[in-house]
């Protein structure tokens, strides 16, 4: 092979670009590879994925006709310059400049189909290229050939005699296939057998080989449409077509097998009409590897003829261009080497099939020396050098594999002497050499190691037999006894365990070696929580000197720093607590460790009252972000659902409300616990009105006593309150020193001289409209209260100021459709918001407590809301009671006024 010179850096182009430039400059058919080509042959079998690029690049920005299909470009082939001995292919005017190289993947399309049947060479011209595709040598005729020739030979010299033996071929054949469909029982009989026969289209002699192109086409029993197989299983295949059938307008081909079994029946639209068994060539492209002896390649795929076997080109890589799937049920595939030689036709099973040019990887093992200076290491088989064998000259290689690439170069993937992987290097470039004793002479070592590197390997001995994988050995600590300086430069340890049983040699850099029995040091970033009082931290690997007791550690959680795999089979942590204290080293089997410095979870079940305010709620204890404060949860009971001892040393309660959602995690300190739903007892001293006369009065949580029946509408002491989980406060109640029990807080308002007009009167919702089909409004003047009630039920109740004098109509009403958002009645010097309607159509209203001429509201009427007459004859209400009666209170609901 030729030296080839250091190449840094080259731009990867098309390949089959690159060879049909090489070809036009050279006006030759041949192309020397050197180290860096990696060159697809200028007769490729399909165009390459590379050249369907730029042809596509091209045809985008120089589309000057409509797109030629590969018929329109095999009708531009020109035939006529052939010779006895050659079929000439030459380009006819016509074919657009953007699709002269799908011409050429045509062209030898149609020379390599010629090939299998006409035997001569094929003489392709392209643009000033001459390719060249030679004829195999002739086979030993068989009988048939024999026959078949002679026939061909007759048919030649006396045309009428070759229609009269092809009308008797006709015949027989039908004759057969007639034959043959009562032999075989494929479709069962017709019951009506003569009607049957009639609806049987009669077979016409057929004798071709067919290739199936139609990924969806289908093989069919019979005649009668019974699907036997389609699509995948039958796409690409080749069989012997020996009749054809005209049923319904479609023509049907019978389908034979190279045993001469009868398939099925095909639609003749599936197929494509092949050169000869081998099949129709179809797309292939990659390349091929022959790494296997004895396998035969072809020259003619109809007679099978063998040119040589594999044996004479062992290990070599050829490039794959197209396919053809033979009747015998084998893909056989063409192949040409770097200089565009043909080598013939090979089944697929016949090498190994891989998708780069440098071939498939073959053992190497062993040194070489550096000889030559003038030649590249490279990177990649993209030959991207990234270094030369100037800079190694007289050194050694260490040898781990090899390519046969399909520039013919063989490629060696070596090592230098220190373990490092240098590239891939020209075998041309070395000379192997043998080297004796390269693992050196044993030294002694005493040293405590532990398996760092899970790539590394325990070898049996120095020719690198495998003994164990690292992976099973990680992280274990054993002790070397002895070390060797091997010529790779690498160090290997013999290595032995707790029990004395040697494990083998492993190299010095997979380990890390400790001071002492507890083996390296090894780091660790987690933390855990002690949970038992009987979990100690040693001072030693021994467990013989307690560093810190267990009741010390108990409820607290540690940061783990770092590890170590004692040789005695003992996995200790090394612990520090926040300050940075070291604790010991404690059994790692004896904790539970977690990444997050909020430690482990724990069961903790409880009620939290908070008790104080602006202090965050966090929804993770690592980077301590939140969500909610205790701002808007002051004096809030939660449901307690678990715990964590934080590094920091603070408790934190992961919080649920009553409905189970969950609110996030709360400093223990926060808050005051409790054992039960209610929460704890806070302080508060408030005295109350009762506004709701069915409300639950409790004796304890909850044990109902009575309701507030009794009580409504007075005046009672509140005592303490707790806040319920369910969302509820309750206040402790008291008529002077007499205990009454617990009331919820949304059957009370507070009692002061006036009612706050500015807010509902109550502070439970109000009701939904939609869900009470019995509404009514109910007006006690005397009390000052609107009541919505749903029947006899009362669901909400209102403070009210009626009119002075008795100007308020008594008796039976409904709300009207009149209804607004303001209004200022100048005589009267005041007006108001939310008014709806009763009465007179805008006379008598519902309304919100009075408002200037400028829209304030008139405070002292205002207060007079609850307490005392003060309109002339509508119904004021709060500000948001007027509202709400104003946007859901439906026209007809009844109005009662007494």
């Amino acid at each position: 092979m030729r030296k080839a010179k250091i190449i840094r850096t080259r731009q990867v182009v098309s390949p089959l670009l690159t060879l049909l430039a090489a070809v036009a400059l050279s006006g030759v058919t041949t192309v020397h590879a050197s180290d860096n080509t990696d060159k697809t042959p200028a007769v490729n079998e399909s165009v390459q994925s590379s050249a369907t690029s730029q042809q596509g690049q091209a045809a985008a920005t120089d589309r000057k006709a409509d797109t030629l299909s590969d018929d329109d470009l095999e009708k531009l082939i020109d035939r006529s310059d052939a010779t006895p001995t050659q079929d000439i292919l030459k380009m006819k005017d016509g074919v657009p400049s953007d699709q002269q190289e799908a011409w050429l993947t045509v062209a030898k399309r149609v020379a390599d189909q010629d090939l299998s049947t006409s035997h001569r060479e094929q003489v392709i011209l392209y643009n000033e290229t001459k390719i060249v595709v030679p004829a195999p040598k002739a086979a030993a005729p068989s009988a048939e050939s024999d026959a078949s020739n002679q026939a061909s030979n007759a048919s030649a010299q006396n045309p009428s005699s070759a229609a009269s033996s092809a009308a008797a071929s006709s015949s027989s054949s039908s004759a057969a296939a007639s034959s043959s469909s009562q032999s075989k029982p494929e479709a069962a009989p017709a019951k009506n057998e003569a009607a049957s026969a009639a609806a049987t289209p009669a077979p016409v002699t057929d004798n071709r080989y067919v290739s199936v192109t139609d990924k969806n086409a289908v093989l069919y029993a019979d005649l009668n449409g019974t699907k036997k197989q389609e699509g995948a299983a039958v796409y690409q295949r080749t069989f012997k077509s020996q009749a054809k059938y005209q049923k319904d307008g479609v023509t049907y081909l019978a389908l034979y097998d190279a045993n001469q079994t009868l398939q099925g029946y095909m639609n003749q639209a599936s197929i494509k009409v092949a050169a000869g068994a081998g099949g129709v060539w179809t797309n292939a492209s990659g390349y091929a590897s022959l790494t296997k002896p004895g396998q035969d390649v072809y020259g003619n795929l109809d007679t099978k003829q063998v040119i040589k076997k594999s044996d004479d080109v062992l290990d070599n890589t050829y490039f794959i261009s197209g396919a053809y799937h033979h009747l015998d049920g084998q893909v056989y595939y063409s192949l040409y080497d770097s200089h565009n030689n043909w080598l013939g036709y090979m089944a697929g099973s016949g090498f190994e099939t891989v998708n780069s040019a440098e071939g498939a990887w073959a053992a190497a093992s062993g040194y070489a020396k550096v000889v030559d200076k003038n030649y590249a290491i490279y990177n990649s088989f993209k030959f991207d050098a990234t270094g030369s064998t100037d800079h190694y000259y007289q050194q050694y290689f260490k040898k781990v594999g090899q390519y046969h690439h399909v520039n013919g170069a063989v490629y060696y993937s070596v090592f230098d002497l220190f373990g490092h992987w240098l590239g891939y290097v020209n075998s041309a470039a070395v000379q192997n050499v043998t080297i004796a004793n390269p693992e050196g002479t044993w030294q002694a070592d005493d040293r405590y190691v532990t398996v760092t590197d899970n790539r590394a390997t325990l070898y049996s001995d120095f020719n690198w037999t495998k003994k164990q994988a690292a992976t099973d050995v990680m992280l274990q600590t054993f002790k070397s006894t002895g070390k060797y300086h091997n010529l790779n430069g690498l160090t290997y340890l013999s290595l032995y365990d707790k029990d004395g049983n040697w494990r083998g040699y492993i190299n010095q850099q997979s380990i890390t070696a400790g001071v002492s029995d507890g083996g390296a040091w090894l780091p660790a970033n987690a933390y855990t929580t002690f949970t038992a009082a009987n979990v100690n931290a040693y001072a030693d690997f021994n467990q013989q000197k307690v560093a810190t007791s267990g009741a010390g550690l108990v409820n607290q959680t540690v940061n783990i720093s770092g590890q170590y795999h004692a040789f005695g089979g003992v996995v200790y942590y090394s612990i520090y607590d926040v300050r940075g204290k070291w604790l010991g080293y404690v059994d790692a089997s004896q904790v539970k460790t977690t990444s997050s410095a909020a430690g482990l979870w724990l069961p903790h079940d409880g009620y939290l009252t908070t008790t104080q305010s602006g202090q965050m709620i966090y929804t993770n204890l690592d980077s301590f972000a939140g969500g909610r404060t205790t701002t808007a949860n002051y004096q809030r009971t939660f449901r307690i659902m678990g715990e964590y001892k934080h590094y920091n040393g603070a408790t934190y309660y992961s919080l649920y409300d009553g409905s189970g959602n969950w609110m996030g995690y709360l400093n223990s300190a926060l808050g005051s616990e409790s054992k039960e739903a209610q929460g704890v007892w806070m302080n508060y001293n408030a005295n109350v009105l009762i506004t709701a006369s069915n409300a639950a009065l409790y004796s304890s949580f909850f044990n109902m006593t009575r309701d507030t029946s009794s009580l409504y509408g007075g005046v009672y002491q509140v005592s303490g309150k707790y806040s319920h989980v369910n969302g509820t406060t309750y206040y402790s109640l008291y008529d002077g020193n007499r205990w009454l029990g617990y009331l919820a807080s949304w059957a009370t308002t507070p009692y002061m001289d006036y009612y706050d007009w500015t807010k509902p009167s109550q502070s439970k919702p109000y009701p939904d409209v939609n869900m009470y089909p019995n509404l009514s409004i109910e007006v006690d003047i005397a009390k000052q209260r609107v009541y919505i009630k749903n029947g006899s039920t009362n669901l909400y109740t209102m403070y009210a100021s009626t009119g002075i004098d008795n100007s308020t109509p008594r008796g039976h009403f409904a709300i009207q459709t009149e209804r607004g958002y303001s209004f200022y009645n100048a005589n009267e010097g005041m007006g108001a918001r939310y008014w709806t309607s009763f009465l007179d159509h805008g006379v008598y209203l519902f309304h919100s407590v009075p408002t200037d001429a400028n829209g304030n509201y008139i405070v002292s009427q205002a207060k007079m809301l609850g307490k005392q007459p003060g309109s002339h004859g509508c119904v004021r209400l709060t500000i948001p009671d007027a509202q709400w009666i104003n946007a859901h209170i439906k026209v007809g609901t009844p109005v009662y006024i007494y």
